[in-house]
C-alpha cells in the first residue's frame, strides 16, 4: 500500500497552505494597523496646521472659528495637564509658553464670547496660577520701574505681569477656589508691597492703598476689589493681616475729612518722593469718643442750588 494515498496528499497540501495563509493574514492585518495609526497621526497634524493658518486669516470669521476649536483643545485632558505643568514649572523656558498661552485664552478678543475662563477656572488651575505667581517672588530683585508708589514695587519681574492678567481674568470666576489655592496665604501675604516694607509699616493698610492708588497698578487693585468683595476673601485678608480692623475702618471712615497723612515713598534715597494718602488713625480714647466723633459727622445738607452752601445749610444731628 501507498504511504500516502491521492486523499492524503490533497489535505496535507491544503493544511499547509492554510497554515501559512493565516499567517500572512495575521502579518497583513498588523501592517493594516501600523499603517492606520500613522495615517491618524499625519492627519492630525494636517489638522493642526490648517488651523494654524485660518488663525491668521484676514477672514474675521474664520480666524475667530478657527481659535476657539484651538481654545477648546487646549482646555481639556492631557494638554491641560501639560500646560498647567509647564505654568508651575520653575525652568523659564516651559514657564514663559504657558503664561503666554493662557494669556492668549483668556484675553484674545475672539475668544470672549466662549467660556473658557469659567471652564478653566478650578482648584487645579489655580494651585498652578499661585505657585507659578509664588516663583516670581524669588525674582523680586533688579528694578523694572521708577514709579514711586506703596503698591507697585520697582521689581516687579516682566513675566508676573501675564500672570497677573490671567489671575484678573479668572479670579472673578470663582474667588472660593482661589482662596483654597492659597491666593492669599501663600502669595500676598508675601508679597513685597512698599507700604508693607516701609518704616513703620503699613501692611494692613494695603487693602485702603489699592482704592487710594488704584491707578498706579490696575490690575492688582482689580484683584484686590475682588479678593475684598467676598465674605471669605475679607476673612482671610484680614487673618494675613493686609487689612485692618472692623472699628479700625470705620475710625478710617470717620477721618476721611481730616488732613491727609504724608506717604513717603523710597525715604532711604535722597531727597525721596511724596504722595497724600487718606489719613490713617488708630482708634484713640474710648468707645464712648469714638461714637461720639461718628455722631459729630452725622449731618444733612439743604440747598436750592442757587447759592454757595453755608453753614446754616447744615443741619447736624444733636450731640448729647
Amino acid at each position: 500500500m501507498a504511504p500516502f494515498s491521492g486523499d492524503g496528499v490533497l489535505w496535507l497540501c491544503l493544511g499547509v497552505s492554510l497554515f501559512f495563509a493565516v499567517r500572512g493574514i495575521a502579518t497583513d492585518l498588523r501592517q493594516v494597523v501600523d499603517l492606520t495609526e500613522i495615517k491618524h497621526v499625519e492627519q492630525e497634524d494636517k489638522i493642526i496646521n490648517t488651523l494654524l493658518k485660518l488663525s491668521q486669516s484676514t477672514n474675521h470669521d474664520l480666524r475667530a472659528a478657527s481659535l476657539r476649536i484651538i481654545s477648546e483643545r487646549s482646555c481639556k485632558g492631557a494638554t491641560r495637564d501639560l500646560l498647567l505643568e509647564d505654568l508651575a514649572s520653575k525652568d523659564k523656558v516651559p514657564q514663559a509658553r504657558a503664561l503666554n498661552a493662557l494669556n492668549f485664552l483668556t484675553s484674545n478678543r475672539a475668544l470672549t464670547r466662549t467660556s473658557i475662563c469659567t471652564r478653566i477656572a478650578d482648584l487645579h488651575t489655580f494651585t498652578a496660577l499661585v505657585n507659578c505667581l509664588s516663583n516670581f517672588l524669588e525674582e523680586h530683585v533688579e528694578k523694572t520701574t521708577t514709579t514711586n508708589s506703596p503698591i507697585l514695587p520697582k521689581t516687579r519681574p516682566m513675566g508676573e505681569k501675564k500672570a497677573l492678567n490671567i489671575l484678573h481674568a479668572l479670579l472673578p470666576e470663582n474667588v472660593p477656589e482661589a482662596l483654597e489655592a492659597g491666593i492669599i496665604s501663600r502669595w500676598l501675604c508675601r508679597y513685597p508691597f512698599p507700604c508693607a516694607l516701609a518704616e513703620p509699616s503699613r501692611r494692613r493698610d494695603v487693602v485702603i492703598l489699592m482704592k487710594t492708588w488704584w491707578s498706579d497698578d490696575v490690575v492688582m487693585s482689580a484683584i484686590f476689589s475682588t479678593l475684598s468683595s467676598h465674605p471669605d476673601g475679607i476673612k482671610q485678608l484680614r487673618k494675613h493681616g493686609l487689612m485692618g480692623s472692623m472699628i479700625a475702618e470705620n475710625d478710617q471712615d470717620d477721618d476721611d475729612d481730616a488732613d491727609s497723612d504724608v506717604w513717603m515713598v523710597d525715604a532711604d534715597e535722597a531727597g525721596g518722593s511724596f504722595g497724600r494718602t487718606p489719613s490713617r488713625r488708630f482708634p484713640e480714647g474710648s468707645v464712648e469718643d469714638q461714637a461720639l466723633r461718628r455722631r459729630r459727622r452725622e449731618a444733612m445738607v439743604l440747598s436750592d442750588g442757587g447759592r454757595p452752601i453755608g453753614s446754616d445749610d447744615i443741619i447736624q444731628r444733636p450731640i448729647d
